[in-house]
């Protein structure tokens, strides 16, 4: 055999040998980073925004650089109002990277609306952020959505909510400042105004991490009251009770949907529901007399259940059309005649 032939021979048994080893198990899983710099979405106040890798979590402000924030004060931190004005206007111009030594996160850089003063802002963690700066966009987009309409008062039966005697949980009377308690089923509230209550020392919200942003109702039989829109861990009450007509403060729901969705009497909701059964069938004619709304709903489902939106944004591209209902802060998103998305 000649030397070439055997160089050959040896070469292919070692790829042979090599390829007829064991793989050992990749434990290794790609890593995505999420994006930094995403716009900001004024159904939220100051709503971190999460970048970097899924094992190693950053927090930015980086979406509300150019928003306007108004503080409201923070006498219950050690570090109290610093030399930030209550009630004063500071605009976002960058934000700064974590300062570890200091134990400072999520910086932002400040312009004072009225001096035109820098400032920086920054915290031992990220919970205070809500409880004491408003977004003035989220302000203004609140106040689109609420005032100026009418809400049936449902209770707070159905609404994950702790202790709602509390100022932080509860109807408050404005002219006792106290909690009311045993309001009627069904009476119906007009939204008549969005206000921001600046923090105090003795207002009972030491422990809470919602914004300061308050929706105030009036009624001919209780009078004027109001309420906080978010839930005492800083997120709205509308989010906390997914697939269902939002609970605006944790205790009201829009009249018109409402209505739209109570039968005077069993005789007509049998009949409802009998329409709804050979229109749709059983299991969809069930989510719509509960007022639920599920992903693969055609548009129609969706009206039946939660009534016409308030809102209705239409886009079209190479991707087909796409809509967007709003109701209150909650969104359906559809894909042609098809529920997609939820977003509360």
């Amino acid at each position: 055999m000649s030397r070439l032939r055997i160089i050959l021979l040896l070469c292919i048994l070692s790829c042979q040998t090599v390829s007829a080893q064991v793989q050992l198990f990749d434990e290794t899983v790609e890593k995505k980073e999420c994006p930094k710099g995403l716009p900001y979405d004024s159904l939220s106040n100051m709503r971190l925004q999460e970048f970097g890798t899924l094992d190693n979590y950053k927090f930015t402000f980086d979406h509300l650089i150019g928003q306007t924030l108004m503080f409201c004060g923070d006498p219950y931190s050690y570090m109290g109002n610093r030399d930030f004005k209550v009630g004063g206007y500071y605009k976002v111009t960058g934000t700064l990277p974590d300062d570890v030594r200091k134990g400072l996160y999520c910086r932002m850089i400040l312009r004072d609306v009225e001096t035109g003063e820098k400032k920086e802002e920054g915290d031992l963690s990220t919970a205070p952020f809500n409880t004491r700066w408003v977004v003035v966009g989220h302000y203004e987009k609140m106040k689109s959505l609420y005032v100026g309409k009418k809400y049936v008062y449902v209770g707070t039966k159905n609404v994950f909510m702790h202790y709602d005697w509390k100022k932080a949980n509860g109807l408050i009377s404005l002219e006792t400042d106290t909690v009311t308690r045993g309001i009627a089923k069904e009476s119906v509230w007009t939204c008549v105004g969005i206000q921001v209550k600046p923090r105090k020392m003795g207002d009972d919200m030491e422990l809470d991490r919602r914004s300061p942003i308050v929706l105030l109702f009036d009624n001919s039989t209780y009078g004027m009251h109001y309420c906080y829109l978010e839930a005492d861990n800083g997120a709205p009450y509308e989010t906390l009770s997914k697939g269902t007509l939002p609970y605006v403060c944790g205790r009201f729901q829009v009249k018109s949907s409402y209505d739209n969705l109570k039968l005077i009497s069993a005789e007509s909701r049998a009949k409802r529901k009998a329409v709804l059964t050979k229109k749709y069938g059983s299991f969809y004619a069930g989510l719509i007399l509960a007022g639920r709304v599920r992903l693969g709903m055609t548009k129609a489902m969706c009206e039946e259940s939660w009534g016409h939106p308030d809102d209705i944004n239409r886009s079209i591209g190479s991707w087909g059309a796409h809509e967007q209902w709003v109701y209150g802060s909650s969104y359906l998103y559809f894909e042609g005649n098809k529920l997609t998305a939820i977003q509360n």
